[in-house]
């Protein structure tokens, strides 16, 4: 979608439709939009029937040059909001136009309608919401709506600092959506369509300039260096892979990122199989691996200034013949015995061999992301994530960032006092806890924390916000796309010299 930002009037827009901002008592928006379309402004929101319910659209048509041109207008705050407010109306906006076959508009910048000139923000953050809004999966349906895409958003400005950071933005902004959107397809499709062979093959085939591929497939090589991987995977007739990217964005520095994701592409449970109610997205499993797939490419695409390393194990846990059982003993790539109390708990082991994998280079910073814990979700319920990590420094620095990127995550503790329910009686570690209930989420974070080494770590958990089958305000159904803007703008500010 193209993204333009200029300064002129609203009625001289060549746009389908023109979007403006009013509020109650707000100041005279002529030199914006114009004295015919301030006049016709004037005169709907004098009428009797205009409210000023916020975040409410009303649309009209005023004629210009002969021609019919909807306006529409939408009510917000007098007061600026936080951007996740804009990203809302951004997702609201898309709807609406898609609904009325809309492909083009101008939209007044929301910086000029509060007269803010220093931090121009929120018409950003609306463009991010409109983006999500947009997005819809349809590949399965037998009679698809008719395609509508949207062509271009003009953003009208008397701001030279918001059009210079529009200007530099746009083609940025593209490219980290279209990696949220093929992120979001992968998490959406069936498992039948989306085994680690094929997952593996559509990372392989997105290799772009300067991102290295490797993929490991052969189960010899998988057993000795990655052999828990090996052993969740083995019970299914699609065979395990490890993925491994690298991107080489700043070749001056020998410091990089780490990234490692969950990539199950089908959990049924293995021999713990999951009840109805709780089996049925479980192709979902594997939102994790897109997240850190998503990142990297768009690090890559974007020509971001840093390195980074990423790791995906990828299995299908599944009810086989070979199929690892409870009461087996694996040993890991680190070398550490874990005893299997239940082969539900799956994500954690395929996680250990990579994030022991990610400590051998020597990263700067070791981030994994997981939809690991169904106890997460009842901590948190579907819009938040859980965080565990093994610096406050870090702990804080993406707190901060995920607020105004209306991505939530919450801190949860890595408690040592129970750090002893991992400790297995007859191997090194055991899988799960056996006191049943009690905090899941913490116990998954610790049996990873084992395998990191103390190197600086960052672990999500987004088994919620992953995948909300109610409407969500910004990211909408089904897959969402969350944590790759997360870390997207962690990566960019806190490790890359594009800060």
């Amino acid at each position: 979608m193209k993204i333009s930002c200029r300064k002129k009037t609203a009625l001289n827009s060549k746009k389908d439709a023109i979007l403006i901002p009013v509020y109650r008592n707000m100041r005279p928006l002529k030199s914006l939009t114009g004295k015919k379309i301030e006049d016709a402004i004037n005169e709907m929101i004098g009428s009797d029937y205009f409210s000023y319910d916020e975040k409410e659209f009303s649309a009209f048509y005023v004629e210009i040059g002969r021609k019919l041109k909807k306006i529409y207008l939408v009510n917000i705050s007098k007061d600026p909001q936080d951007l996740r407010y804009y990203m809302e109306l951004g997702a609201s906006f898309a709807k609406l136009l898609k609904k009325d076959r809309i492909s083009s508009f101008s939209m007044i910048a929301f910086e000029d309608v509060y007269m803010d000139k220093k931090d121009p923000q929120y018409s950003a953050a609306f463009l991010d919401g409109f983006f999500f809004g947009q997005y819809s999966y349809e590949a399965y349906k037998t009679k698809q709506e008719k395609n509508w895409q949207f062509d271009e958003v003009e953003v009208i400005t008397s701001y030279a600092k918001l059009k210079r950071a529009m200007d530099d933005n746009a083609a940025n902004l593209n490219v980290q959506f279209d990696n949220i959107y093929l992120a979001k397809d992968l998490v959406n499709t069936p498992p039948a369509d989306l085994t680690p062979e094929i997952f593996a093959e559509k990372i392989k085939e997105s290799a772009t300039e300067g991102l290295k591929i490797t993929v490991i497939d052969n189960m010899d090589e998988l057993k000795e260096r990655f052999p828990m991987v090996y052993a969740v995977g083995k019970g299914s007739c699609y065979p395990p892979r490890m993925v491994m990217m690298e991107y080489n964005g700043n070749p001056q520095s020998e410091k990089h990122v780490a990234l490692v994701g969950k990539g199950v592409t089908f959990d049924s449970g293995g021999s713990n199989l999951k009840p109805t109610g709780s089996i049925e997205d479980m192709k979902t499993d594997m939102a994790g691996a897109a997240t850190v797939f998503a990142v990297t490419k768009t690090a890559a695409e974007t020509g971001l200034k840093v390195n980074i390393k990423t790791y995906i194990p990828m299995v299908e846990n599944i009810i086989g013949t070979s199929a690892y059982k409870p009461g087996d003993i694996l040993t890991s790539a680190m070398g550490k015995t874990v005893e299997i109390l239940n082969t539900d708990a799956e994500g954690r082991l395929i996680l250990a061999d990579a994030l022991y994998t990610a400590t051998q280079s020597d990263p700067e910073v070791i981030i994994d992301v997981a939809t690991l814990t169904g106890a997460c979700i009842v901590a948190l319920g579907k819009h938040c994530a859980g965080l565990f990590s093994n610096r406050k420094f870090l702990a804080k620095n993406i707190t901060d960032i995920s607020y105004d990127v209306a991505e939530d995550i919450w801190e949860l503790p890595l408690l040592e006092s129970y750090q002893k329910r991992v400790k297995s009686d007859i191997a090194d570690l055991r899988n799960i806890a056996k006191q049943k209930g009690e905090a899941g989420s913490v116990i998954a974070g610790l049996f990873l924390q084992e395998f990191v080494d103390n190197w600086p770590w960052i672990h999500l958990d987004i088994a919620g916000p992953s995948y909300i089958e109610e409407d969500h305000p910004i990211f909408g159904k089904y897959a969402t796309g969350f944590g790759i803007r997360l870390l997207n703008k962690f990566i960019k500010v806190h490790y890359s010299e594009n800060a």
